[in-house]
């Protein structure tokens, strides 16, 4: 993301740099004793130049695009293989809580009066662990949750961001050869 982060500032400076240079160029007065001609040659040139900075500035934006849904493709395969395996620690740690309190439970059924408190008190604690753990698992399903809404919208962005910019650029370059094509016959008639 960085990469295009910077592609798009060196496509936004190089594009300033020119607009600052046909400008110095239209209020340089060694233009005015340009002929019609050489004008016209210089307006078809600029014209051709302006599209293929449209050109890759737009291609810059798609080239964003394309990160966002791969960032998000990414982090939602990542979510998802982690929800796996908290499920299965879950899993693995309630099967395990479930057996301690079943054997908690034969226990105090066979036990005196004076083990009856102590493993009351092994339950309470074994419960309370087990409400702690299970709301630990449910923070991590959370953040992972969030992962994956995070996940779709960036692969929501690229997409609509993709669909915005393919039909510019299609535009642009139709546009660059039909310039091109002018440039080129008035380049041709003028040898002529």
């Amino acid at each position: 993301m960085k990469k295009t982060i910077l592609k798009l500032s060196s496509f936004s400076f190089i594009f300033f740099m020119f607009f600052t240079c046909s400008q110095a160029i239209a209020q340089d007065p060694a233009t005015e004793n340009l002929s019609k001609e050489e004008l016209k040659l210089m307006k078809l040139e600029e014209k051709v130049k302006n599209y293929e900075n449209k050109i890759l500035l737009t291609e810059a934006k798609l080239d964003y695009a394309d990160s966002l849904t791969d960032v998000g493709y990414e982090m939602a395969m990542e979510a998802n293989s982690e929800l796996k395996v908290i499920g299965a620690e879950e899993k693995l740690f309630v099967k395990e809580n479930n057996t301690q309190r079943k054997v908690l439970v034969k226990q105090l059924k066979k036990a005196d009066d004076d083990d009856v408190k102590t493993l009351e008190l092994e339950l309470k604690a074994l419960a309370s662990t087990y409400k702690s753990e299970i709301k630990s698992f449910d923070k991590r399903y959370s953040a992972e949750d969030k992962k994956i809404t995070k996940a779709r919208s960036n692969d929501t962005k690229g997409k609509e961001k993709r669909k915005q910019y393919e039909p510019k650029l299609k535009d642009y370059k139709e546009a660059l050869e039909v310039a091109k094509e002018n440039l080129e016959a008035f380049k041709a008639e003028k040898e002529d």
